[in-house]
């Protein structure tokens, strides 16, 4: 057990470090940089040259700056971005705060009409070749999956799981989840594992975008890799949080089935499981709650 309390540890601290200190001691060289140029001497990088010696610096201080300085600062950078990345975490698969539902219901209710025409126009369609119904619903579907109740595509992306496993099994995804993953292989879970850690570098990539910004008060260029930052991070979250629905859904797909006879419900070996059973599991897991 003290072998793997020690190894647990050490891996800790390299991923402290890798997430932390090392992107936030790029941060820090790049605002300090930034301060120096300022707006007026945005694009004179001379100005750069001796920025640690100059004013007499000792070596001492030099030395006190680097060793014990800049990873404090590098730290607390890095904890600022994983604070925005929360931030944004929040607002992209989340209901809103109240203080923004006004926002949430425009941004809603604006997806929900957008939804609502490529539904009505999928239903409509007199031409019903498989075709033109499969370009009809993937214009619905790059909308959302289900009827949007979230002001932004991720959270309605993630919500889509609840919604459409239920619809299909009847099963509570909050209730079911932890047992069933104690019911899938290794592999399973090790893809989910690294589909969840996508979707947390993606996010994590915004969150230093938001951060960047900072410097931009003193050296607007900086607003330039902010954006890029932020719009990369997003890209890739919104690819990390299909990937994650995907692979959610499947487990519930394949071992839907094996969940419910591991509860001891009646569900033959290569049997779907059906609405039928999968209420009856739901009740069960709920225990009245």
């Amino acid at each position: 057990m003290n072998t793997v309390v020690a190894e647990l540890g050490r891996k800790y601290v390299e991923r402290w470090v890798a997430m932390l200190v090392l992107p936030g001691l790029l941060y820090v060289a790049g605002a300090a940089a930034a301060y120096r140029l300022g707006h007026t001497h945005w694009a004179d990088l001379g100005r750069l040259t001796g920025l640690v010696e100059e004013d007499g610096r000792s070596v001492s201080s030099v030395w006190l700056l680097a060793v014990v300085v800049l990873p404090v600062l590098s730290a607390a950078a890095g904890l600022a971005a994983r604070g925005a990345a929360a931030m944004l975490g929040r607002l992209w698969f989340d209901p809103w705060p109240s203080g923004l539902g006004r926002a949430a219901r425009q941004l809603t209710a604006a997806r929900a009409a957008r939804w609502e025409a490529a539904e009505a126009a999928f239903r409509a369609e007199p031409d019903r070749t498989p075709a033109r119904l499969d370009a009809l619903a993937a214009r619905r579907n790059a909308v959302a999956l289900v009827p949007p109740a979230r002001p932004t595509w991720s959270g309605d992306r993630l919500r889509a799981v609840d919604v459409r496993v239920w619809g299909w099994y009847r099963l509570d995804v909050v209730f079911a989840w932890p047992r069933l993953w104690l019911v899938l292989t290794e592999s399973e879970q090790n893809a989910l594992r690294a589909a969840r850690t996508e979707l947390d570098s993606a996010v994590a990539l915004a969150g230093w975008g938001v951060l960047t910004l900072l410097p931009a008060l003193w050296w607007w260029p900086a607003v330039l890799p902010a954006g890029a930052l932020v719009a990369v991070g997003l890209r890739r979250t919104r690819a990390a949080v299909d990937t994650l629905a995907h692979l959610t859904e499947a487990a519930f797909d394949l071992r839907g089935g094996l969940l419910a006879r591991e509860l001891g419900f009646a569900v033959a070996e290569g049997e779907r499981l059906t609405p039928d059973v999968g209420a009856r599991v739901t009740a069960h897991l709920r225990k009245h709650a």
